[in-house]
């Protein structure tokens, strides 16, 4: 939009262009500050309202762009809102003249007295609030530094405190700074403990003593086909046959004359037969390990299937 300065509308855009400038602010400065896309605030300085996302967006712009250079925000708002026949509630901004040095509009009258809005509060700019604090100057760095030290030699006295408290009871225990017991108590300690101290020779003893009085003796062996017989005789009763089997096994038991049961067993069980006169267990494989009242049994053949008797 190409207005004279003096005699037409005012020249929005290059107001907002010239107190960038003057400001020495760029595009980017303005844009990262407002949160305002760098291409819509180029549209506002070259008065390309077109290029804007809508009339209602471009008048926010223009007051949040206005607000941030120190202009009256609402009185561009209102030019805008004249210059394309909307209706406003304020007198049209007067005449603007071209400062000689500078170039940049100003307006060639105050305000009336009679307005009943006051006149806007100064604004500080928001670039110089989000200014960081300035860490380079000496008293900052000494004051840094001096928390940072008070920092590292507390965390190393709490650090020396909690490892002195630890090693306290070890210190103590390896000193010999033993609780104080009666003397009775002591002895009653070590009389207990040399009592349990005999008594658990004497339980292994006896069952030393019991496993080595188990006598299984073979008597009689014989053949029939594929079936071998054995008979062995133990010196006590009742009898008790524990199986263990490794692989696949075909399993019949008769205890006291009568068939229990007969079964196929695997890898990893086991089973046991206890009977007051004898126990008779045929075998149909040799994946199998055999104890007779806890003594270990070997198989009497390595071949056919085993049929054996167990008299008490």
């Amino acid at each position: 939009m190409d207005t004279s300065a003096n005699n037409g509308p005012v020249n929005i855009g290059e107001i907002l262009n010239q107190t960038r400038v003057r400001r020495r602010l760029s595009v980017d400065e303005v844009s990262n500050a407002l949160h305002i896309r760098r291409k819509y605030l180029l549209a506002l300085e070259q008065n390309r309202w077109d290029d804007l996302p809508g009339e209602v967006y471009a008048q926010g712009f223009l007051k949040n762009y206005a607000r941030y250079l120190d202009l009256n925000g609402e009185d561009l708002v209102e030019e805008r809102r004249r210059q394309i026949g909307q209706p406003v509630d304020r007198p049209p901004l007067p005449p603007l003249e071209p400062l000689s040095r500078t170039g940049l509009y100003t307006q060639s009258m105050e305000r009336s007295a009679t307005s009943s809005q006051p006149p806007p509060k100064k604004r500080t700019n928001r670039h110089e609030k989000t200014e960081a604090p300035d860490y380079s100057s000496p008293s900052s760095l000494i004051w840094l530094l001096s928390a940072l030290l008070v920092l590292f030699v507390g965390g190393l006295y709490l650090l020396e405190r909690s490892s002195h408290s630890a090693a306290a009871p070890r210190h103590a225990l390896a000193s010999g700074q033993t609780k104080k017991t009666p003397t009775s108590k002591k002895i009653q300690k070590g009389h207990l403990k040399a009592t349990q101290t005999k008594k658990t020779p004497r339980k292994h003893e006896n069952h030393v003593t019991a496993m080595n009085s188990v006598n299984v003796r073979l008597e009689t062996t014989s053949q029939s086909g594929k079936l071998f017989f054995a008979t062995y005789l133990v010196n006590k009763t009742p009898v008790q046959v524990n199986l263990v089997f490794t692989g696949a096994c075909w399993t019949k038991a008769i205890i006291n004359g009568v068939t229990q049961q007969q079964k196929i067993y695997y890898s990893g069980q086991k089973v046991s037969f206890t009977g007051t006169q004898s126990v008779n267990v045929i075998l149909g494989s040799h994946y199998v390990t055999m104890h007779v009242d806890g003594k270990p049994v070997s198989l009497p053949s390595p071949s056919y299937v085993l049929d054996m008797t167990f008299q008490g």
